[in-house]
């Protein structure tokens, strides 16, 4: 998912005055998205998802369909993306690479594809290499990873395919690795998050626009 620092508020809504006036610069902007449910109109949106919306079209020229989907619950969006931010681009023993890698692998499990477009482009712009995401997507095992980052990868796949198969014995590749349990815990909380994501937009309908299949290339 798109980048962005904002932490969660207050939600204070437009009053009707406000949303009007904002129609007509929203108007200009506005994204078509696709989702299966009500999208609200964005002059009607809080102050801080508006301002979420054009930070996305500062950086990537529209909207991912995911957040335009999901602000029909402004306040759950929010509560989401402030945590799925700390996940990705917060402070961690993950690196960057390491947190893509895991993105695409847990959405691959989960038959995901607009994430998998999504962190492709964003493992793109991370590691300069238009290629290496677009085959770890198809298949880990034609790609060359660190012992480390196998074992994140397999660790991501089976929270998302097998989970009441894991045991105590699944976190000793991780610690082999090198990983602490911190990180350990780290990388199960993006795979868990990316379960939560990879469903509520294959539910919902919330595909991605084939612009983020150009970007980073």
């Amino acid at each position: 998912m798109p980048k962005n620092s904002r932490k969660t508020k207050v939600l204070q809504r437009p009053t009707q005055a406000e949303a009007k006036q904002n129609t007509v610069a929203v108007q200009e902007k506005k994204t078509v998205a696709n989702s299966w449910l009500e999208v609200p109109d964005e002059a009607t949106l809080p102050p801080q998802v508006q301002a979420l919306f054009q930070e996305q079209r500062d950086r990537y020229g529209f909207v991912h369909s995911f957040f335009l989907g999901y602000s029909l619950n402004p306040e759950h969006l929010l509560l989401w993306f402030n945590y799925y931010n700390a996940l990705m681009h917060g402070e961690g023993e993950l690196s960057p690479k390491e947190r893509e890698i895991i993105a695409i692998v847990s959405s691959a499990a989960n038959h995901c594809e607009s994430c998998v477009i999504t962190h492709k482009a964003h493992l793109r712009e991370v590691i300069k290499d238009p290629v290496f995401p677009d085959v770890l997507a198809r298949n880990h095992q034609e790609v060359e990873l660190t012992q480390r980052e196998l074992a994140l990868v397999e660790f991501a796949i089976k929270i998302n395919q097998n989970a009441s198969e894991l045991s105590p014995e699944d976190l000793k590749p991780l610690r082999q690795a090198g990983l602490s349990d911190r990180a350990i815990l780290e990388a199960g909380e993006i795979a868990a998050q990316f379960s939560l994501s990879n469903r509520l937009t294959k539910a919902f309908g919330w595909k991605v626009s084939s612009e983020y299949n150009k970007l980073y290339r």
